[in-house]
């Protein structure tokens, strides 16, 4: 009977013992605890022809370079053939009084407006730059500081509207003079 108890306690042990133990992996990973951050300037689910985020930058000596987000990023809707883009470095920038701002030193807003000369609706196209032959007008192109509000001369400056909706309006610029330059992609809120 010692002989049986001694071997039902040995195998009582093991059997606790085992259940201690880590299993055999099954090729299947747990889930991580991790927490994931959201960039909030990249829109995950941008419209076709949209960025997922705002790349434009601008450079002059007055604002020297400043990269823009996609947070202060719009377009506003003026009327069907006219809308005006704003790029801002700072937080307090109201779409609907835009020029309410006292700027500090460091802010920068640059806008410009989009228009069709025969007031047909903004679509998808090319802005080129004061051309006088096209429908598509671009006159002017401001990059604002506390000290200059100073446009971009270039010829050869040029906005393309690449996805124009009621949620996202979105493109390229591509202007530099010898002052100043903006440069890059972007997807703006559209506020009407």
């Amino acid at each position: 009977m010692r002989k049986f108890l001694a071997i039902f306690i040995l195998a009582i042990t093991a059997l606790a013992g085992c259940s201690n133990t880590t299993p055999a992996s099954s090729g299947i990973q747990e889930a991580s605890e991790e927490k994931v951050v959201v960039d909030p300037n990249i829109i995950e689910k941008a419209p076709k022809g949209c960025p997922q985020k705002t790349t434009l930058e601008a450079r002059s000596k007055e604002a020297g370079t400043v990269a823009f987000t996609t947070q202060k990023s719009w377009f506003v809707y003026r009327s069907a053939d006219w809308g005006t883009l704003y790029f801002t470095n700072y937080e307090k920038f109201d779409p609907q009084n835009p020029f309410a701002h006292d700027y500090d030193i460091q802010d920068v807003t640059v806008y410009f407006d989009l228009k069709t000369k025969d007031k047909s609706a903004l679509k998808a196209g090319i802005w080129n730059y004061r051309n006088l032959s096209e429908n598509n007008d671009l006159s002017w192109l401001n990059v604002s500081t506390k000290k200059l509000s100073g446009g971009v001369f270039d010829d050869k400056a040029k906005v393309e509207l690449t996805y124009i909706g009621k949620d996202y309006v979105c493109g390229k610029v591509a202007s530099k003079d010898a002052n100043s330059s903006l440069n890059g992609e972007f997807i703006a809120q559209y506020v009407k």
